[in-house]
């Protein structure tokens, strides 16, 4: 256990070991807060949203071409991030594993290879890193049906050509309320008019 922790310790292995401390950091707070210890109170939420837009609008060729690869590259990156599950399960719980791979290959392969050259160790950095990956894929890929099930957010209703029923009248300047069926279950939305329209009377579909 101690050569272990000296081995983590090496200059050559110390950014997975910081990386592997904040991990267990982040699955002890929420273990402290799922028992509900009020004296202490920790929220990490570390949420990975990936979201990138390209808009590039101007009349240049050449730009339409940077577009066409901003584009892209966008696309693929998240085609990737979507292979490895991520979206699919959270978040932390695949950065878990891929931070646990890459630290036991990082201890492994700079122990039995006896490396203690930081520019061999950063050279490995993306070899590492794509097989911990694969390895959060494989790891993770049977566990994406026990958290859709875990899963009880809500899902985003569109209400859009649905008939309502008025409760609360609405025109264009003021907001009424509806009652829209979905499912057999009655959900109350507030609804609006335009302004070349007529106001909507309680009772009105």
């Amino acid at each position: 256990m101690q050569e272990l922790l000296q081995v983590a310790f090496l200059p050559v292995n110390l950014f997975y070991t910081i990386l592997l401390m904040l991990v267990v950091l982040y699955w002890l707070s929420v273990i402290l807060g799922a028992i509900d210890l009020s004296s202490i109170d920790l929220d990490l939420d570390i949420d990975a949203d990936v979201d990138v837009d390209a808009d590039i609008d101007v009349d240049v060729d050449l730009d339409a071409d940077v577009e066409t690869d901003a584009g892209t590259t966008s696309g693929w990156m998240a085609g990737a991030l979507h292979f490895f599950n991520f979206g699919k399960m959270p978040f932390m719980v695949i950065m878990t594993v891929v931070v646990m791979s890459g630290w036991l290959l990082s201890i492994l392969s700079n122990y039995y290879l006896g490396n203690g050259s930081g520019w061999f160790a950063l050279a490995m950095f993306i070899p590492i890193l794509f097989i911990s990956l694969v390895i959060a894929k494989i790891i993770t890929t049977p566990l994406i049906p026990v958290f859709k099930r875990l899963d009880t957010t809500a899902e985003a209703i569109d209400y859009i050509g649905m008939v309502c029923k008025l409760k609360l009248p609405a025109s264009a300047s003021k907001f009424g309320q509806a009652e829209v069926l979905v499912d057999g279950a009655p959900n109350l939305i507030h609804v609006k008019t335009k302004s070349d329209e007529t106001p909507l009377h309680t009772g009105e579909e």
